[in-house]
């Protein structure tokens, strides 16, 4: 987030303040439009990483409440692997990072890809 922020010119912010803009509306209006596919990216990012948070999962849950992680290789003890239980419990998993990625799909590469170092 930050080197994308450093990327926004400070141009932009003087010439609003010379404008007459107050600095609560230099940010609401000028660098926050400017930021928001970086914001985009960076929250598909958190959401992914957190989502599949497998290890505290796994540690903080117990067999009444689980999560997804922790409720899919539960799946597989001896025995018999419940393929169809298996299948659906990960598609279910995946479904909401997919929807959260599709909708801020536009955003996503220029987010990745604004904040790079430049040398």
């Amino acid at each position: 987030m930050k080197g994308f922020i450093d990327e926004i010119p400070v141009e932009y912010e003087d010439a609003a303040l010379v404008d007459g803009y107050p600095r609560l509306q230099v940010f609401f209006r000028i660098t926050l439009p400017e930021c928001v596919t970086g914001i985009a990216a960076t929250s598909v990012f958190c959401f992914i990483t957190a989502w599949n948070e497998y290890a505290f999962a796994l540690m903080l849950t117990n067999k009444t409440a689980q999560t997804a992680p922790a409720f899919i290789p539960a799946q597989l003890g001896s025995g018999l692997i419940d393929w169809g239980t298996i299948a659906a419990g990960t598609t279910l998993f995946l479904i909401p990072v997919f929807v959260f990625t599709f909708l801020l799909r536009k955003h996503l590469l220029r987010g990745v890809t604004f904040g790079a170092v430049r040398r």
